[in-house]
């Protein structure tokens, strides 16, 4: 009996360990384009599983939490204009939150145009974090965050 017992914790603990290694429904993918000399494009990737689905940089007041995403401060570049959404919204109201949401489902991208401030040299490391919210239509997880790292560097992304 005590070696049943010892056997099952011990899958437990290999289960919980597994778990924890999963990076859930949503694998995020971070990288940079170059678009000209000094112009880039910062692209941050999210593939979700299905049935799940992260809700829209911009939600009402009220809804779920929208993803949000931060630059961390540098003075070698210059965001330019707001961080684009590329990908298929899918619109609802949404019972639950009692607002009409916009989210989207399997794959998309948010792409940030940064520009390097003159006499800047490359490479240069943009940092920053995208929180976000992972629903399916049965339960919504905790709000995660992601850092992400992506290096400006035009001789490497060329092509």
């Amino acid at each position: 009996m005590k070696h049943n017992s010892y056997i099952l914790f011990l899958a437990l603990l290999l289960s919980l360990g597994a778990r924890a290694q999963n990076d859930g429904p949503v694998e995020w993918n971070f990288a940079a384009k170059a678009v000209d000399e000094d112009t880039y494009e910062v692209h941050l990737t999210a593939n979700m599983e299905h049935p799940w689905h992260i809700y829209s940089q911009y939600m009402e007041d009220g809804g779920p939490v929208p993803t949000e995403i931060t630059f961390k401060a540098d003075p070698a570049i210059v965001l330019m204009g707001e961080t684009k959404e590329d990908g298929v919204p899918i619109e609802k109201y949404e019972d639950v939150f009692m607002v009409n949401t916009r989210y989207y489902e399997g794959t998309v991208h948010f792409i940030q145009t940064v520009r390097l401030k003159p006499n800047t040299g490359t490479p240069v490391t943009v940092e920053g974090s995208v929180l976000f919210m992972a629903c399916s239509d049965e339960q919504c997880l905790t709000p995660q965050e992601r850092k992400f790292k992506v290096t400006l560097d035009p001789e490497h992304q060329r092509g």
